[in-house]
């Protein structure tokens, strides 16, 4: 290889290319677009000079040529052409130049317009110009006012960009797809017709402007309406804005259809409730850790299980043994019953438990009674309670000694197709079935044999269901009471153990029947089953005792009629029912009165209220099919690849730091960074190296109350899936429950610890934030300074809960992968620029703002092009290469931005910075333009732009549309025949059945693996080989670890990328026949000309892309003699050389197809398809196509099917240096025929056919 060596560290290296600076070029190509707009008024003047004039001068002595030659020779000229270099030396630079033309005149048309158009309006309405005495006439004048103000305003902005100087250079979307706006870029012989060709894409221009005004207005209008009415939008009398609502507003805004009112009360319930289950958490780590001190290391396993048991039935004893009393308002814990406390210290010591490890336990039930009474205070003092004090504290000793204490085993092995695991021990099951013959004999409906009630319990068991507000076991059996009209009845355990009085004809007749029910379903007495239950209940009716109150104390939400809610909310569907809203509280209606039952609202609203909004896609989730053949897998695939890889929470952790430098929170004092970097790791979660502090548990469960933490976008995402797959129970916790308790509890560590990677810096930033308010405000409330500046942290860093419905939605389809992210990256950078220019506008915050929008300009639009620059001075990669290299790369980082470097040896290495970068989202649709841009860089701007664009959009867009992990590779298998999506081969069709469908099994199963099992694969390779012993490929041992952090540093291996471009270019070639007809059925002559022209379209399209690789690989250092081989192993040697000699070879059409149409009209009484006129016009359209270079647009045929002369209208033939290429048909020497003409043409058609040859 001819590859130059390269040392990064040699001092000595030859000077390399002076590349121009990225922003000396976009100041260049503002320059050069400011002086080109005078030039473009001048530019015009002649070209109607030109034209008007009408003499036949020659092109050389025209108005324009004259005006660029003075041009030329002067100090404008020079400095016009010094700009427009610089600019053009980056497509950055380009792009600017192109907009300063466009719309500076353009803005001053538009503006020119507009006041026209209003003095026009205002003579409307004023009825100068129009009576307005008739209301039809008044309200259509003012219509077709608006409309002729647009119309005018659109026409102004469209002339004025007409008048750009470069038109031709940035060209028409007619440039793109051949459309009727396409420039005429042929020069015309004489000045009056070419100022005629020039004016007419000026006019092509200006119709593509005043086409494309209505789309860009319609969207700015709809853009404009939601940022300044967004509220208002739902309850408007215009349908337009309420369809802008419904369709492009709510769906993808965080409140949905809430009021922002309503969606933050209800953002409140979350936090309360994360908030206790932190709480719940900690108190089962303290009861757990002192669990651990009681067994020395030579205690078994089995001893230590079985008394662990023992000891936490013990404490359940005593914790529901508690005495609680209220006083002033609040409930205060007193004692626990003496009895219970004395045979919990007898079991214990009776096991060898120590008296201080007894206490330590005693204080921590002391500890989750005390947390109760604050939740259970919190209820009381919501006044929403319809009992008396005493009733009520009865109440709340009652619900936790019968109802919220027990958890029942048949609810939890269960296996995922929802067949039952737990088997009840036969003593168990006997009691019950006695119960039920004795049930049957008391009300006179004995069974036949005991076999029957076997039966019934069997199907009870099967049936059993959870009640969602206690998690007790509901079941239903056959009613034998002759006096009761059901013939099904239902028991709840909840209620039958809390129950004092029993009906002797019942199933239930006593405590000791209930007692055989819980044995039968396998109740657990565990202490720290009964405080989770409990807080986790508690906290679910305080929390939205606190959110009824709120939207009560509104005003704007709930109403006391229907009307007065229809008149508040116009426009708005009225919830149904005569009764309003009736919501149900798990204390029970004698117990808790809801205060929002009775009043009515909308019927979306009522849904929120009642958190019953169903997201997109909730039929989907209902088929049980769909739930375990896509939906199962896919959350098992995600789970995998985030929650179990070790690679992702390396990223995790590392690319969340974007999230503070683009807040403007890294451009603080080193000492305040590292010392808020200490609290925030003293506040996470996991403590996996030690108990946090009482203080960092409250500020956690501060922000928890303020949702600023617990709410990865990433891993909410897979949450929320799993949620939905597993309607009432975990099904991932299942699975993982059946690998061991160990493994369940890797699997729940890893949990926390994803969360905790993303809680670090947002608990940063909240410290930033807070810092930065108290030194703006330092005598402002203290307590509202927090709340701010949490609202500021949940507002500039993704958080799932700000996540719109829609795009929760589509985590259910079998499409996209972690949706929220992306979503979430779109609406915290719109966030970080508002409230840095709204922070700017206060005089107090001025610093901040500025810090602020210097933060997030450095994150998307300094760091990225900074690093690349960087690399490639340090390593000596021109522009040109490094476009040269994005033609070798993988598709998906073909636009990424790329780090380029090189090795000692000289290779090329390229790191996708876009894969670990948290901006990309946002920065990618700009670097694909100017990739694209750099592309097409010899094409009209228009080109590169559409094309940047259109990827741009669909990278931005393929995280919500793209195939999900799991179903990609199914697709793979189903749909695409064992071919991935990106060309890899899985097994070839002609291997044995047995091992396509191994590899098939693989493949599908390498997607469910955990992701980090193939970096750590090439990090082995890489260590102990140097490569993959596979397939030879290099691997670097630091490149691969640098993919822990998300930037893996990879080998370009050009010749074998050039290998694989070669393989798709010969497919291109084949293919390209493939436009021809078959010879089959009535073909006509046109059908085989059109098949012709659009194959050698295509087969023009392959050679132009293989000759811009060739150039491309050259650019990179290689020579031809090595390109030139590497085709020669192909056997693609004479397409090498007109390659490289710039011609096209375009395909004849075969001599066995020509025979094959002749022959298959012959046989059917068909018209020859393929007479001597079709045989002419392909043959003069070859000779046409055989002239074209490589550089050349493909011609268009205007063709004469009819007329004696088919290629009189053909356009003039483009010369060419270059030798013809002859048709590869074997002609006779003596008649000038061959074999197949002198057999099945007619003699004139024979006489026709030499002609044309000749």
């Amino acid at each position: 290889m001819a590859v130059k060596k390269y040392d990064p560290y040699d001092l000595a290296q030859p000077e390399k290319e002076n590349d121009t600076n990225l922003a000396v070029s976009i100041a260049a190509g503002i320059g050069s677009g400011l002086v080109k707009i005078p030039l473009g008024l001048t530019s015009v003047a002649a070209e109607v000079y030109d034209a008007v004039r009408g003499e036949n001068l020659q092109i050389e002595d025209s108005a324009v040529a004259r005006l660029e030659q003075f041009l030329d020779d002067s100090v404008v000229g020079d400095v016009v052409q010094g700009l427009e270099d610089k600019a053009r030396d980056t497509a950055a630079g380009r792009i600017t130049e192109a907009l300063v033309q466009v719309g500076i005149p353009a803005s001053a048309g538009a503006r020119i317009a507009s006041g026209i158009a209003s003095k026009a309006v205002k003579a409307i309405q004023t009825g100068k110009r129009v009576s307005l005495k008739n209301k039809n006439i008044s309200k259509a004048a003012k219509r077709a006012s608006q409309v002729g103000r647009f119309a005018t305003v659109a026409a102004g902005g469209s002339a004025g960009a007409a008048l750009v100087y470069d038109i031709e250079d940035i060209g028409t979307f007619g440039d793109i797809s051949a459309l009727p706006t396409e420039l005429d870029r042929d020069e015309r012989a004489s000045s009056s017709d070419d100022a005629i060709r020039r004016l007419e894409n000026r006019a092509k221009f200006f119709y593509e402007g005043i086409l494309i005004s209505p789309f860009a207005y319609g969207a700015g209008k709809a853009a404009s309406l939601i940022a300044k009415k967004g509220k208002e939008l739902a309850y408007s009398n215009s349908v337009f804005e309420r369809i802008v609502d419904k369709y492009l507003g709510a769906p993808f805004r965080p409140r949905g259809k809430k009021t922002q009112e309503l969606f933050e009360a209800s953002m409140k319930v979350e936090g309360r409730e994360g908030s206790s289950a932190i709480v719940a958490k900690d108190l089962l780590r303290d009861t757990d850790e002192v669990l651990k001190t009681v067994y020395d290391k030579t205690v078994d396993v089995a001893s230590k299980v079985k008394n662990t048991d023992k000891i936490v039935e013990a404490m359940d004893d005593v914790l529901k043994s508690g005495k609680d009393s209220i006083k002033n308002n609040k409930f205060e814990f007193q004692y626990f019953d003496k009895k219970k406390l004395n045979d919990f210290n007898k079991s214990l010591d009776n096991i060898g438990v120590k008296k201080q490890q007894r206490e330590s336990l005693i204080g921590t039930l002391t500890d989750a009674r005390n947390s109760f009474n604050v939740l259970k205070s919190s209820i009381l003092q919501g006044k929403n309670i319809s009992v008396g004090e005493n009733e009520l504290n009865k109440f709340f000793s009652n619900r936790l000694k019968y109802t919220l204490s027990n958890d029942y085993k048949i609810f939890e092995n269960k296996k995922l197709f929802k067949v039952n695991k737990y088997i009840p021990t036969k003593d168990a099951k006997d009691k019950v079935v006695d119960l039920f013959m004795n049930y049957a004999r008391a009300n006179k409906r004995p069974y036949t044999n005991k076999q029957e009630a076997v039966l019934e319990v069997d199907q009870m068991l099967e049936n059993v269901k959870m009640d969602k507000v206690t998690r007790s076991p509901v079941f239903r059996f056959e009613n034998k009471s002759a006096l009761s009209d059901n013939a099904v009845q239902e028991i709840n355990m909840a209620e039958a153990i809390s129950q004092n009085k029993f009906d002797p004809k019942d199933l239930v007749k006593s405590q000791k029947d209930v007692k055989a029910f819980r044995e039968l379903f396998g109740e657990i007495k565990d202490a720290r089953r009964t405080v989770v239950n409990n807080m986790q209940a508690l906290a679910g009716v305080s929390a939205r005792d606190e959110f009824y109150n709120t939207i009560l104390k509104n005003g704007k939400l709930v109403f006391d009629t229907p009307g007065a809610a229809r008149n508040a909310l116009p426009n708005r569907e009225i919830m149904r029912g005569r009764n309003g809203l009736q919501i149900k509280s798990p204390l029970g209606e004698q117990v808790y009165t809801n205060p929002l039952n009775g009043k009515f609202t909308s019927q979306e609203f009522a849904d929120a209220i009642q958190f019953a909004e169903q997201l997109p896609l909730e039929g989907l989730m209902k088929s049980a099919l769909y739930r375990y053949l896509i939906a199962v897998p896919k959350g098992l695939a995600q789970v995998a690849k985030t929650v179990l890889s070790p690679f992702t929470h390396m990223r995790n952790f590392t690319s969340a730091v974007a999230f503070s430098l683009g807040t403007g929170n890294m451009f603080k004092n080193p000492k305040f960074i590292l010392d808020s970097f200490q609290k925030s790791f003293n506040t996470i979660q996991p403590q996996l190296l030690y108990r946090n502090q009482p203080k960092d548990q409250a500020f956690y469960r501060f922000l928890l109350d303020e949702g600023v933490v617990n709410s990865s976008s990433t891993f909410q995402d897979v949450q929320g899936l799993l949620k939905d797959i597993a309607k009432g129970g975990d099904v991932i916790e299942r699975t993982f429950g059946k690998l061991g308790k160990r493994m369940n509890k890797t699997f729940k560590g890893a949990q926390d610890l994803y969360v905790a990677e993303d809680d670090f810096y947002k608990i940063y930033n909240y410290f930033a934030e807070y810092d930065n308010l108290i030194n703006a405000f330092p005598t402002a409330n203290k307590t509202k300074l927090a709340k701010d500046a949490a609202s500021i942290v949940r507002n500039t860093v993704p958080n799932y809960s700000y996540v719109s419905d829609f795009i929760k939605g589509l985590r259910r389809s079998p499409l996209g992968n972690f949706v929220s992210f992306p979503a979430e990256i779109i609406r915290t950078s719109h966030n970080i620029v508002q409230q840095g220019i709204k922070e700017l506008k206060n005089s107090a915050t001025r610093s901040i703002g500025a810090r602020r929008l210097i933060g997030y300009g450095t994150a998307v639009s300094i760091i990225p092009p900074t690093v690349v620059e960087a690399f490639r001075g340090m390593y000596g990669v021109s522009r040109e290469q490094l476009a040269a290299i994005r033609r070798f790369l993988p598709e998906w980082s073909r636009e990424s931005t790329i780090i380029p470097n090189k090795d000692k040896e000289g290779n090329l290495y390229y790191t996708d910075f876009s894969h670990g970068f948290a901006y990309d989202t946002v920065i990618n649709p700009v670097q694909s333009v100017i990739a694209n841009v750099e592309a097409f860089d010899e094409e009209p701007l228009i080109k590169g732009l559409f094309e940047g664009t259109t990827k741009g959009i669909s990278r931005l867009v393929e995280p919500f549309i793209s195939e999900s992990i799991y179903f990609e590779a199914l697709q793979d298998i189903l749909s695409r025949g064992g071919v991935t999506d990106t060309g890899q081969r899985l097994y070839n069709d002609e291997e044995p059945a047995g091992n396509k469908y191994y590899k098939a099994l693989k493949h599908v199963t390498e997607a469910l693996l955990p992701g980090s099992i193939p970096q750590f694969t090439r990090i082995a390779q890489a260590a102990i080989f140097g490569e993959d012993p596979k397939s030879g490929r290099d691997l670097d041992l630091t490149g691969e670890i640098g993919g822990f952090f998300g930037f893996r540093n990879i080998k370009l291996d050009i010749p074998q990328s050039l290998g694989y471009k070669i393989t798709d270019y010969n497919k291109n070639l084949r293919d390209s026949r493939a436009f021809l007809p078959r010879p089959a059925g009535n073909v006509k002559p046109e059908e085989i000309i059109d098949g012709f022209l659009k194959g050698n379209k295509a087969r023009l399209r392959g050679m132009k892309e293989m000759k811009k690789d060739i150039e491309a690989m050259e650019e990179l250092g290689y020579d031809t003699r090595e390109i030139a081989e590497i085709f020669e192993r192909r056997n693609l040697k004479s397409e090498f050389r007109a390659l490289t000699q710039n011609r096209f070879k375009p395909f004849n059409i075969p001599e066995g197809l020509e025979e094959a149409y002749i022959r298959n009209a012959n046989e059917n009484d068909y018209d020859n398809p393929f007479d001597s006129n079709t045989a002419i016009q392909i043959g003069e359209i070859l000779r046409e196509l055989k002239n074209l270079d490589l550089d050349d647009d493909f011609p268009s045929f205007d063709l004469n099917e009819e007329g004696p002369d088919p290629m009189a209208s053909l356009p003039q033939q483009v010369t060419s240096a270059q030798p013809i290429v002859q048709p590869t048909a074997q002609v006779l020497p003596q008649k000038g025929l061959t074999p197949t003409e002198t057999a099945l043409l007619s003699p004139e058609e024979q006489i026709i056919r030499q002609r044309t040859r000749t």
